[in-house]
């Protein structure tokens, strides 16, 4: 038997084995075992182990490249939220904050926002006044 690192596989081989583990799991709907049991049969190099390794680096990728397609949703209607409070209609600058606790689910008592230039500050009271 050889050194170990003479075993070892280059990144690019990784890398190629980690996107076939991404494409049977979300592609094929391969689970842990069922990946397990094809790398070994189609690789037969690696131990369980690493296999179970490429699967979860392949969920890595998959959270990655999820997260790459939600910023360039995002990103443009960070924008248009930006100019919104930055407007110089309060009743505009209200409705862009109205809108933002909706979607994040906030139950909100009352909201006060004040908009100085370029630097936006909200305020947000949850009901505990005293």
């Amino acid at each position: 038997m050889g050194h170990p690192a003479e075993n070892r596989l280059k990144p690019a081989e990784i890398k190629k084995r980690v996107e076939k583990a991404y494409d049977l799991r979300y592609n094929k709907g391969y689970g842990q075992l069922d990946y397990v049991k094809w790398a070994k049969k189609n690789y037969g190099d690696k131990s369980e182990k690493t296999y179970c390794r490429y699967f979860l680096q392949a969920r890595h990728m998959y959270e990655e490249r999820w997260k790459e397609i939600l910023e360039q949703q995002l990103s443009p209607a960070v924008d248009e939220i930006k100019k919104l409070l930055e407007d110089k209609d309060p009743k505009i600058r209200q409705k862009a904050i109205d809108q933002i606790f909706k979607y994040t689910g906030n139950d909100i008592q009352k909201v006060d926002a004040k908009v100085d230039s370029k630097v936006v500050s909200i305020n947000v009271d949850f009901g505990n006044n005293e």
